[in-house]
């Protein structure tokens, strides 16, 4: 202010306090109040159309020159509202002029105003307040100051100990203070603390405590924040991810900071901070841990158990061929991943749980049947089956009614679990059957021509035929064929290097894999006496040509004990011109054959077979050609011995299956087509 415009001010003015606290917590800012009072001191009225204070502002908080840093919060007020009017005339500057019919202050007149509201800014200072007075043609200033001071009132300690904690462990809240008359602390119900005091908390989460001071001057805040650490899973984890249903996986768990750890499904509660569960698994499961402390804060982590789908690797039956009726049988499994499982045989069996995995179940069938057994578990299920063929002690027949015609010994195999019959009659059909009751056609219409009289065996998992008799009386063939299903039948070769022939033996060696043929009938009635042996059924090499004194066809074939058998047969010719033979010939090598000499009657195209105790012959027709009716069996030691046979068939072919000889196809002795089908079962033990 200049000498000049404090000499021009016509009135006397006070701002009150001189003294203002600055704000030193910005959550508890120094408000203050300033009085501005007016003076007429002279003897004379003096007219005056106002005055204007201005406060000095800047909104930097730190600024030592400046009163405050936001005016908008201050609220002018008069004393005299009637007489003098007090407003904000622009940020920070306030007006004041006369209500009329007043035009100034009389000889001794006073008025006051307030500036209320002020927010005392950060900075200790002095800051300068400018009054200017509205004198008409004239606007003389003055200053007055106003000093910005510190309170007495302080908070010179506030400290929390630890400052890091669990969930609802113990801190030490510690504070001092000066010149306060009250402190509060919050969060919390702290209503009887001191100001110098401690206080133990104990928080569930972070949190941060505020504590206030109170007394003279704006109020002091300090904070202290005490952390908490949420719960941490550092591992949860399994030892198995993926298994089977019913198997046991092992959880394992590490958890800090928790209060309470659970593990669901399976309401496993109020678990250790560290630790392993073992738990049972049926179908995917997903485990989840929840670490919880006390402040609720929650912590999560999964592990998903995959299922394996449900398999079957074993289902059998023992015996599981060549069973006897009236005996008992021992079903047993190996099953992996199932829930539940049942076998199925007309009603069903419910597989217990503890025997899910194996298990056994003794059963006692009175006739043949399937036995399915389906197991599941929530991916889907599987089921495997298994025929059981129980057959009656002795001879027993099996159907009387035979679908297929053929008269002339057929060619029989056993193959898939199936017996099959084929190669009669000069026909191309091939019929199979697994109970010896029901026969089913394969084909009527085989790629091979139609024939009698053939010989054939199994190899390489295929059925193989070859060679026989066709329509035109002395035709013969030497073509080999296989199939894999008895419908589509593949040409191996047309003509093999051996002589085309008909009603004579095949058989495999065992360890020798390959096919032998061995003697049979020429096209001219000739008996034949070479053999021959073949790796593919393409090529041939002859083995002999002289495997036995005279030729023979029309015999009896079997591999017994890793020998092969030719039993019987015609000599001299075919079966007008030949000669009935009891001569057994056996062969380890089908190169060099001995003789073994028998008392049974002497025949052609007898039923033979090897069943596990022993070789069996069975029929046959005689030199009178009639059939004849016995049943002859050789043992281990290649002593034989007889029992009776069955009566008005002859020609019928053998083969060995369920261990049991089958009499198949064939005529009868009134020169009809045999409708019926033997089977001949001795006992096992």
């Amino acid at each position: 202010m200049s000498v000049s415009d404090e000499n021009k001010i016509k009135l006397e003015y006070s701002v009150m306090p001189a003294q203002v606290y600055y704000t030193r917590d910005a959550s508890n800012p120094s408000k203050a109040v300033l009085t501005i009072g007016v003076s007429n001191t002279t003897d004379s009225d003096i007219d005056l159309a106002g005055f204007e204070i201005a406060l000095p502002v800047n909104v930097d908080e730190t600024d030592a020159n400046a009163l405050t840093s936001d005016p908008s919060s201050i609220t002018p007020v008069s004393f005299q509202p009637t007489k003098w009017d007090f407003q904000n005339f622009s940020d920070a500057t306030f007006r004041s002029s006369p209500i009329a019919p007043v035009t100034g202050l009389k000889a001794g007149e006073s008025i006051t105003f307030q500036l209320q509201g002020i927010t005392v800014n950060e900075a200790k200072g002095t800051a300068l307040l400018t009054i200017t007075e509205n004198a008409g043609n004239d606007f003389p200033t003055l200053e007055k100051q106003v000093t910005k001071i510190a309170s007495d009132l302080d908070i010179t300690l506030y400290s929390a100990n630890p400052v890091e904690i669990n969930s609802g462990a113990i801190s030490k809240l510690s504070w001092a203070t000066n010149a306060a008359a009250r402190v509060t602390l919050l969060p919390g119900d702290f209503s009887s603390i001191k100001v110098n005091d401690s206080v133990d908390v104990t928080p569930g989460i972070t949190t941060t405590y505020t504590l206030t001071a109170y007394g003279e001057g704006p109020n002091i805040s300090k904070q202290v924040t005490i952390q908490i650490s949420p719960p941490e899973i550092v591992n949860f984890d399994s030892n198995e991810k993926m298994v089977n249903a019913g198997d046991t996986i092992t959880l394992l768990w590490d958890v800090k900071y928790a209060d309470t750890i659970a593990i669901s499904p399976g309401n496993y509660n109020d678990l250790s901070a560290e630790g392993t569960k073992d738990v049972q698994i049926w179908e995917n499961t997903t485990f989840i841990i929840t670490a919880t402390n006390k402040g609720n804060q929650t912590s999560v982590k999964t592990v998903p158990i995959t299922i394996n789908p449900v398999s079957i690797t074993n289902f059998k039956a023992t015996p599981d061929y060549g069973a006897r009726l009236g005996e008992s049988i021992e079903l047993s499994w190996d099953v992996k991943s199932a829930v539940s499982a049942s076998i199925q045989y007309g009603t069903i069996h419910k597989v217990e749980q503890n025997n899910l995995a194996d298990g056994r179940l003794t059963i006692v069938p009175n006739t043949g049947i399937a036995y399915s057994l389906i197991a599941q578990n929530a991916l889907g299920s599987e089921m495997t089956s298994l025929q059981l063929l129980p057959l009656p002690l002795g001879w027993y027949k099996a159907t009387s009614n035979a679908p297929f015609q053929f008269s002339e010994p057929p060619l029989v195999l056993k193959y898939k679990n199936n017996m099959w019959a084929m190669a009669s009659n000069l026909m191309n059909s091939v019929y199979y059957s697994f109970d010896g009751v029901s026969w089913l056609p394969a084909t009527n219409a085989t790629a091979w021509q139609p024939r009698s009289y053939s010989a054939g065996i199994i190899f390489k998992n295929k059925m193989w035929l070859m060679g026989g008799q066709i329509p035109g009386g002395a035709n013969c063939l030497n073509d080999v064929w296989s199939s894999e299903d008895g419908i589509t039948w593949a040409q191996e070769t047309g003509t093999a290097a051996w002589p085309a022939r008909r009603s004579f033996g095949c058989f495999v060696l065992p360890g020798a894999d390959k096919i032998f043929i061995v003697g049979g009938i020429d096209a001219t009635g000739n008996c034949l006496k070479d053999v021959w042996s073949s790796i593919d059924g393409k090529t041939w090499v002859n083995e002999t040509e002289q495997a036995f004194e005279k030729g023979r066809g029309a015999f009896g074939i079997t591999v017994y004990n890793n020998e092969a058998y030719i039993l019987g047969g015609l000599t001299g010719g075919d079966e007008k011109n030949g000669t009935p033979t009891n001569d057994v010939w056996y062969s380890t090598n089908g190169k060099q054959w001995s003789l073994l000499r028998v008392n049974w009657q002497a025949r052609y195209y007898p039923a033979v077979a090897a069943l596990s105790n022993g070789l069996y012959l069975s029929g046959g027709i005689g030199k009178d050609g009639k059939g004849i009716n016995d049943l002859n069996m050789m043992n281990n030691s290649k002593r034989w011995s007889a029992r009776s046979g069955i009566s008005n068939i002859k020609g019928a072919s053998g083969l060995e299956y369920q261990n049991s000889l089958w009499c198949i196809g064939g005529g009868t002795n009134s020169e009809g087509t045999n409708k019926d089908i033997w089977a001949y079962s001795p006992a096992t033990n």
